[in-house]
Order: structure tokens, then sequence, then C-alpha cells
């Protein structure tokens, strides 16, 4: 027998041993998203956030553990479950809660845009009524504002407070809120125009995520707080 041929013999039941393995590795995979999938569905009922950074810490500790006292490169099991988790965050982003009691109707102005667009989509997957104000639209302004219960500005720097100027009468209990990066001229623009709860946002990240799990978004205080912990709230179970 010539040696290449004796290796391919040693090799061949080698191989095979990892290709039941691997198939293993694919059906564990599949009994993990559904498990996860059910997660998802438990917190969506009981209005629990996707991400919980204590569980996942915990989580990837225990496993680590696990690796070291089996011989198994630590680093190696991390990286492989932080790309799992990743996956079924995704899982479970699908359907949100909604944090508002009575729900809502929310408009974005803005909601055409990249950014706008995001959170357009993340309204409507927890369950609010969601209207988008472009310049087009400006006509209907009152009209589409008149129900509102939050009105969301996500519009170019340049034109925030150009564009809050032009908001109509909104309701007492309307929340309005904005998404720019910059935030004293514009919060005490909306101060100004809006008698009721006023908060700026600043996420800390762009139009190109996927999801919003562990994104930041800053907070920034203007008037009535308890008005818009709802809000806050909702931000929180989006991840």
């Amino acid at each position: 027998m010539k040696p290449s041929d004796a290796a391919a013999a040693a090799l061949q039941p080698l191989r095979e041993q990892i290709d039941l393995l691997d198939s293993e590795l694919v059906d564990l995979l599949a009994r993990r998203a559904r498990v996860t999938a059910q997660v998802g569905q438990v917190k969506q009922h009981y209005a629990l956030p996707v991400y919980v950074p204590e569980r996942e810490q915990a989580l990837l500790a225990a496993r680590r553990q696990q690796a070291l006292a089996q011989g198994v490169s630590p680093e190696l099991v991390e990286d492989l479950l932080r790309r799992v988790m990743r996956e079924s965050y995704a899982t479970q982003d699908q359907h949100f809660v909604c944090c508002r009691p009575s729900g809502g109707k929310v408009v974005v102005v803005g909601g055409a845009g990249a950014l706008g667009g995001r959170f357009v989509s993340l309204f409507q997957r927890s369950g609010y009524q969601v209207a988008i104000l472009e310049p087009q639209d400006w006509p209907q302004a009152a009209q589409l504002c008149q129900d509102a219960a939050l009105v969301l500005l996500a519009v170019p720097i340049t034109l925030t407070e150009q564009v809050i100027a032009q908001l109509p009468t909104l309701p007492a209990h309307c929340v309005l809120a904005d998404l720019t990066s910059i935030k004293a001229r514009p919060l005490q623009a909306m101060l100004a125009q809006h008698s009721g709860p006023v908060v700026g946002l600043h996420p800390m990240f762009g139009p190109d995520i996927n999801n919003l799990i562990k994104q930041v978004v800053v907070v920034c205080d203007g008037r009535q707080p308890e008005d818009y912990q709802w809000l806050l709230k909702q931000l929180v179970i989006w991840g």
C-alpha cells in the first residue's frame, strides 16, 4: 500500500467523525434557535428587553470556564457564542410589546429617510399607528398630528430648528422629541414650540444598523418627563 493510500485510509474514518460532529453542531444550533425564539415570545409578553447584559456576561463566563476545563480555547468559545447570540437577538426583534398602555399614533417627521425609517419600522413592529411627514405633506401636517401621541423629528441637523418652527399645534399630551446629534438649541426650540412633554434623543449610531441591540441613545430631559417614560421604556425594550 502506498503511503498516500495509507494516509487516506487512516484519515477517512476521522473525517467521517468530523462530518458527524459538524452535523450535530448544526442540529444543536437549530434547537437553540427554536428555544431563543420562544424566549423572544416570553420577553414580548412580559415587556422585557431583548438584550440583558447580566445574562449575557454570566453565560459567557460559564462557557469560558467549561472550555478551560475541557482543554478548549475560551476565546474560541466566546467568539462562537457571541456570533450565535447576535443571530438569536435578530430572531427576537420581529415584534415588540407596545409600552404606551393605550397605544397611539406616532408621527415621524423625516420618516422616509434612512434613520427615520429605522424608527418607523420599530414603532410599527411595536403595534403603533405610524404616519410619516415629509416636505410634500406639510399642507396636511395639522391633520396628521392632531391625534398624535408622539411627534419624532428625524431630519438633517441644518433643518431641525426650521422644521420645529413649522410644526402645527400639538395635542397637550403629545410627546415632542428629536433625533439630532446636537441637543441644546433643538431642545430649546422644541420647548418654545410645544407646551407639552418634550425630550431630546441622541442615537449613538447611524442608520446602517440592523437593530437596536446594545445600541446607546442619550436622553436629554426637556419637560414633563413622567409623560414620556413610556417612550424611554420602549427604547429599552428595543435593545
